[in-house]
């Protein structure tokens, strides 16, 4: 039975995203590529910074004549459908974000374990499961007098240890073994933080599905309202919730962190870290680091989840989304009804207007054959008219707006400038399609800028535009206001 079971859990295992990367052809590409890009579980990356970094490493591999065919796009769009990549766009962000997969972690995890070899049974684990395993015996002891004798010993241990220091001072921990632990701890850490990013998976997947109930749930707003409390108790009081409330009380308790913080420091001045490569030391001393920014990330979302479930319900789009799923069902009803009446190959007697442009091929268009209807009157040649570059060069101005000028435009204006908005930009330069370069100007910040918000107040800050229309008339707007800085360079190119 228990062989069986392991069968079963191993087969679905080998549908997911960890065993379909370690099993796939291009493995060794896409781990190299992935752990460069991503050398932290943490590590998070915006599309743009991503497309850069993918495209300077395949030009780092294809000069040392490895064969990768595949595109930047391609890869990442390849990755994201494997589910071996996350990709999301947060609250406020003004691109989508990527990061590593949950399941994707174990993976990089046990090749890069095969790179750098260790001892498998380390000083560090051993002392690690002997200590639980004594203190589990403890914790667990309801006789009082088991725990007193316990407590008795160990008071004794510390008063024997006094005094050998004070006889003959301390002996501090071979480099070699204090260099081991820190590998040890350092491993542990990433384990914890990829066991964040799959709680906080598990916490939208549970978000999610809570989204979905509401949406198909028929009863009244009060019921409705109900599931929302009783789901936002569902997120805290999950398996998941409860234990890294737990652990989160225990990584931010005042004492707690101070005397990490403090033992960190400490560390800091021994002689055996100089044993460690500098990204052994980098690692070591991110330690807090580490955890606090990935327990932050899971504690924001399970924060959050609740409070958006209601928003959700009270707002428009929960109302749309529950019209729609009602309609969906009707027309599945209603199909069910003539399914009987109706086959697959029968005309309806029904026009159905499409909601975009019907494409055909030219060779379907019948010319008219003027021979087989001669005309009732000569067809005289017309003179050749003669081409006005300027004349060609101003109904294409008209018809299109001019971006490679408005981002020469930008590019000028910072050269002078750290930043410019568009207002400022419309004063330093000449508005030359009058409306249609401002909307330009708005399209490029929109994309490459930054877009100025004031969160306490929830509003976007304005500035004034003008220009002049064909007809002379100098017209004015108010606009969202949006910044151009010298960080978007070389993205204009």
């Amino acid at each position: 039975m228990k062989t069986a079971l392991a069968l079963h859990e191993l087969k679905t295992m080998r549908e997911g995203p960890m065993w379909k990367l370690l099993a796939s052809q291009q493995a060794p590409l896409t781990l190299s590529l992935l752990q460069s890009l991503f050398p932290e579980t943490s590590t998070q990356l915006g599309s743009a910074s991503l497309m850069e970094k993918l495209s300077a490493e395949l030009d780092v591999l294809r000069a040392r004549a490895e064969d990768v065919e595949k595109t930047p796009q391609m890869l990442i769009a390849e990755w994201v459908q494997a589910k071996w990549l996350a990709r999301s766009f947060p609250e406020g962000a003004s691109e989508e974000v990527y990061e590593l997969a949950a399941d994707v972690v174990p993976a990089l995890r046990l090749i890069l374990a095969q790179l750098e070899p260790r001892q498998t049974a380390t000083e560090s684990g051993l002392a690690v499961v002997i200590d639980s395993v004594l203190r589990l015996a403890t914790d667990t002891d309801p006789d009082p007098a088991s725990r007193l004798k316990a407590l008795h010993e160990e008071s004794q241990r510390i008063t024997d240890e006094i005094r050998h220091v004070m006889k003959h001072g301390v002996s501090p921990l071979e480099p070699a073994r204090a260099s081991e632990r820190v590998r040890y701890i350092v491993a542990m850490t990433e384990a914890i933080a990829a066991d964040f990013r799959r709680v906080r998976e598990a916490f939208e997947h549970l978000n999610r599905d809570l989204r979905r109930q509401l949406v198909e749930h028929d009863g009244p707003r009060g019921e409705v309202l109900e599931k929302v409390f009783l789901g936002s108790d569902a997120i805290a009081e999950s398996e998941e919730g409860k234990s890294f409330s737990a652990f989160w009380r225990l990584l931010t308790d005042p004492a707690q962190f101070e005397g990490l913080k403090a033992a960190l420091e400490a560390l800091e001045s021994r002689p055996f870290i100089r044993l460690l490569s500098l990204e052994e030391r980098r690692r070591l001393f991110r330690v807090t680091e580490t955890l606090l920014l990935e327990g932050g990330v899971v504690q924001d979302v399970m924060a959050t989840l609740g409070r958006s479930l209601k928003t959700f319900v009270q707002s428009r789009e929960f109302q749309e989304q529950r019209k729609i799923q009602r309609l969906i069902r009707a027309a599945i009803t209603e199909s069910l009804v003539l399914k009987d009446q109706l086959t697959h190959g029968r005309t309806l007697d029904y026009t159905l207007t499409l909601s975009t442009t019907s494409l055909r091929s030219v060779a379907q268009l019948v010319l008219d054959d003027p021979e087989e209807r001669p005309g009732e009157t000569s067809v005289d040649d017309a003179e050749a008219p003669e081409i006005d570059l300027a004349a060609m060069r101003q109904m294409i101005d008209n018809a299109d707006i001019d971006m490679p000028l408005l981002k020469a435009n930008i590019r000028y204006a910072l050269a002078q400038h750290n930043q410019v908005s568009v207002g400022k930009l419309t004063r330093m330069f000449e508005v030359t399609q009058g409306l249609a370069s401002i909307v330009g100007y708005m399209a490029l910040g929109q994309r490459y800028g930054i877009v100025l918000e004031n969160r306490e107040r929830e509003f976007f800050p304005r500035e004034r535009v003008s220009w002049t229309g064909q007809d002379g008339v100098v017209r004015h707007a108010q606009i969202a206001q949006l910044l151009f800085t010298r960080d978007c360079l070389h993205d204009l190119d």
